[in-house]
């Protein structure tokens, strides 16, 4: 019997220098992009509204994917069928609108790193989706760490310097986290008949549609943004929306699933390192702590799946 595909493409990555050159740089890239994408967020929407923001994003990245693919080996592009319009329309709305106009809105005031760890919830509400909408069960080793993650979530939206207080716009973060929740659990239905680069392009394609409306704001906005809002705009645009997405598509094929989502929890630390680098903004010890909390019971969640 056969290895199955996944099997002998590790084996490759780890005999072949070459093929793990490529997985190491594919990694490498996709982690410091993603990382990157909250600093430049939260630059461009100091003077971008956040729905302008994020039509400049899903449609720069919509157009830039459709450039990369003539270089992409073997890729295809199925029409998708119709009876899946409504679930794939779905899935773009959560994936992109109402994700990107959310995170755009909490990060006018909340801070790269920490957006970066309340968005690293968001296989904890795909696990509670799941429960109510496909009726799974979760094991009492992932109730634990849900309670561990909303626990680390409370203190990082109401505890600053020193005191107790409700920071509303890290809500904004939280609602976008439970929308990629939901394009997360939609997703996984899609995936059984369409491919991840497929499911991707459809997604930003209906999402720039659907946020063509803001699109004479934008112009208007970008008429008197700075360069650095500009660099920022192209950046989230090219690198962590349509070359991120392939390169983890690739990540995924030469990794097990497992091994690559344990990889996103070096995201917020590189998120916290690189907005204090670039902004100047610096983790403050409570949010460090709190960051610490949520990622040890996104792992207890996460865990489950690698056992």
């Amino acid at each position: 019997m056969s290895q199955p595909a996944s099997v002998v493409e590790n084996d490759l990555a780890r005999v072949d220098p070459l093929a793990r050159l490529k997985l190491v740089s594919a990694v490498v890239i996709v982690l410091l992009s993603w990382a990157g994408s909250y600093v430049a967020i939260g630059i461009a929407v100091q003077e971008l509204s956040p729905a302008s923001f994020a039509l400049a994003r899903v449609g720069g990245g919509a157009l830039a994917l459709i450039a990369m693919m003539p270089f992409v080996p073997g890729a295809q592009l199925r029409l998708p069928r119709r009876r899946d319009l409504p679930l794939i329309a779905a899935m773009a709305m959560m994936a992109f609108p109402i994700y990107q106009i959310a995170i755009s809105t909490g990060q006018q005031v909340v801070s790269p790193g920490v957006s970066s760890v309340l968005i690293a919830t968001l296989p904890i509400f795909a696990t509670l989706i799941a429960v109510f909408t496909l009726k799974e069960r979760p094991s009492e080793r992932e109730w634990v760490g849900i309670a561990i993650a909303f626990l680390g979530v409370a203190l990082l939206v109401t505890v600053r310097e020193g005191r107790f207080a409700l920071e509303p716009a890290a809500l904004f973060v939280l609602l976008a986290a439970i929308s990629g929740a939901g394009f997360m659990v939609v997703q996984r239905q899609l995936t059984r008949r369409y491919n991840s680069l497929e499911l991707t392009l459809w997604g930003l394609w209906i999402g720039a549609i659907a946020l063509l409306p803001f699109a004479p704001s934008l112009l208007a906005e970008m008429r008197g943004a700075s360069s650095a809002t500009w660099l920022s705009v192209v950046y989230v645009a090219v690198l962590p929306t349509a070359l991120g997405y392939l390169l983890w598509a690739y990540v995924l094929k030469m990794l097990t699933a497992a091994k690559a989502t344990s990889l996103l929890y070096i995201v917020p630390p590189i998120a916290f390192t690189l907005a204090w680098l670039i902004t100047g903004q610096a983790p403050g010890g409570m949010d460090i702590i709190s960051s610490v909390i949520v990622i040890c019971g996104v792992a207890l969640v996460q865990s489950r799946r690698r056992g």
